[in-house]
């Protein structure tokens, strides 16, 4: 994967983060891309280059077209190409399903769904035509077994997962689309669940017995954008300690 470049969407901390690293490990260029954290990317672009590879920070909001269409113009005109696009930018708003409004709904469709739509069908043609390419759409088990106080974030989710097949298909043969689906994972957008009564009880429902870590998301990663994943498409890996079984 030498001379690999990647873009992580939303990777200026938790999953995002640890994906940059995990890919820059591996000896793959990375573009860090943040919405509002500006200095938290230019730290991660710097860890990514302690690796000995490239690391880029951008600004990127993935709901909107024209901001793809600029942070990449930037991205390419620094690397040549965009070989591997992880779509991990997300939000997570938690309310009961009653208080949802149309624009809590619009919002989170935007980012979480819409976002990664935008993002590979702007990447996914230049794919075509070099041969190569890897999509990885970062999901949620709330996507698989649903949520009762995140109905638009797992809707968003299950959405996703939808995406991801249809892209494999589009894709084949030369570039391969996956999602993965982690459950919880330690990250500061958890934290406050993980610390209520009702995230120890998921804790305990989860076999493994613990929440996850990011670098474990960014493990299956790296796997899935390597020459080990060239018979993998469209699949949803599940990253959850046993906290789905699907």
């Amino acid at each position: 994967m030498q001379d690999r470049v990647a873009l992580v969407t939303g990777s200026s901390r938790g999953i995002g983060r640890a994906i940059a690293l995990e890919l820059a490990g591996a000896g793959i260029h990375v573009v860090v891309t943040y919405l509002e954290r500006r200095q938290a990317a230019l730290d991660v672009a710097a860890e990514v280059r302690s690796f000995g590879v490239r690391g880029l920070a951008l600004r990127l909001d993935v709901s909107s077209r024209a901001a793809v269409r600029e942070t990449f113009a930037a991205a390419t005109a620094e690397f040549g190409n965009i070989d591997i696009l992880v779509s991990n930018a997300g939000i997570l708003e938690q309310k009961p399903f009653g208080t949802i409004t149309d624009d809590d709904w619009d919002r989170t469709m935007a980012v979480n769904l819409r976002g990664a739509f935008i993002c590979a069908q702007e990447l996914l043609p230049g794919m075509q035509e070099r041969g190569f390419g890897r999509i990885v759409n970062i999901a949620s088990s709330g996507g698989q077994v649903g949520g009762t106080l995140a109905v638009h974030y797992a809707a968003s989710k299950a959405g996703l997962i939808g995406l991801t097949k249809s892209l494999a298909r589009l894709g084949a043969p030369n570039v391969l689309v996956n999602c993965v689906a982690p459950g919880l994972i330690e990250s500061e957008m958890t934290e406050a669940e993980i610390a209520s009564e009702a995230g120890r009880e998921k804790i305990r429902t989860i076999p493994i017995g613990r929440a996850g870590l990011a670098q474990e998301v960014g493990r299956v990663v790296a796997f899935l954008v390597s020459d080990a994943s060239s018979y993998v498409t469209g699949q949803t890996i599940n990253v959850n300690g046993g906290l789905y079984l699907g």
